[in-house]
């Protein structure tokens, strides 16, 4: 019984088999607990395993709790994929099989970043609260660190299915040029907002906002809670002196209403969805690139740290 999924630091059992009755395909099986390493294992994998996702579009995999059910299909997966950094909180309470699962984030966990507090709060009406607290999770938005993970991944592949190798090592090579890519174009679309106000709608920014030298202040907002007055007055107090640009990041498209309010405010609004969750339309690469083009969309051409029209 793993009592933490910091207990465990490599997929070191080579030896271990892979079991083809666990997919209707007679292909192995490999589980994932978010989106981003679900799709790195689809493109690395996709000639010989099936990959094993459950959370449906729309649910958040970090606070996502699988049934006994899915636990055990998970359990029996050939490889089982953590993101580390606390994330998955599932994973910490179950047994998780050692030799068959590996942490995609070993290779920079020195790198992890701390949060400072914690603050306890609701996603939606209803459901059961939780808390940010320990260490940042959504390593993936750090596109670089997303390749790392990526690259770990495919050796853990390469260590439990060596005859495919080859084929592994071909889509890294494929799939390392599109995160490369996705880094420079978003490192260079969000040189404009370096030094300006702004403010993300939930606190899982903080790799994105290291990487590209930005600085944020994070809330607790949903894309489409009732912004009331005491929202807007958490919105006014994060303001700056001066008249710098001020940028609004939503995790998904926010309601008409909201839209206008932060208008309203001063800001602009943009959409950068982590993805930690299967996108409805698309994939990783295809989200990725529309949180780029969202950026570009939002910030005005030519436009600097100095005061712009919302």
């Amino acid at each position: 019984m793993l009592a933490s999924t910091s207990l465990i630091s490599s997929c070191e059992n080579s030896g271990n088999q892979a079991n083809p009755d666990l997919s209707p395909t007679g292909k192995p099986t490999i589980a994932a607990v978010n989106y981003p390493l679900a799709y790195f294992a689809e493109r690395l994998s996709a000639e010989f395993a099936e990959v094993l996702f459950d959370p449906s579009p729309g649910t958040d995999p970090a606070y996502w709790e699988p049934t006994d059910n899915q636990v055990s299909s998970i359990q029996q997966a050939d490889l089982i994929l953590l993101n580390g950094a606390g994330y998955a909180r599932w994973t910490s309470s179950r047994t998780i099989p050692y030799e068959a699962t590996v942490i995609t984030s070993t290779s920079f966990e020195d790198a992890f970043i701390k949060l400072q507090d914690g603050i306890r709060h609701t996603h939606q009406r209803g459901t059961a609260s939780h808390t940010h607290e320990g260490v940042a999770s959504t390593t993936w938005l750090d596109l670089m660190q997303a390749s790392a993970q990526a690259s770990s991944t495919a050796e853990a592949l390469i260590e439990q299915f060596p005859e495919h190798s080859d084929s592994v090592s071909r889509e890294l090579e494929s799939l390392l040029t599109d995160l490369g890519d996705l880094d420079r174009q978003m490192r260079t679309t969000t040189a404009a907002l370096r030094g300006a106000d702004l403010v993300v709608s939930h606190p899982v920014y903080q790799y994105w906002t290291r990487a590209y030298e930005l600085s944020a202040h994070s809330l607790h907002w949903e894309p489409t809670q009732e912004l009331g007055a005491s929202e807007m007055s958490e919105l006014a107090a994060t303001r700056t002196e001066g008249a710098s640009a001020r940028y609004f990041i939503w995790e998904t498209q926010p309601s008409q209403e909201n839209l206008d309010k932060i208008k309203i405010a001063g800001f602009i609004n943009i959409v950068v969805n982590p993805c930690g969750g299967r996108p409805r339309n698309g994939d990783f690469l295809k989200v990725m690139r529309e949180n780029i083009s969202s950026l570009n969309q939002g910030i005005p051409q030519g436009a600097s740290t100095g005061a712009v029209e919302p």
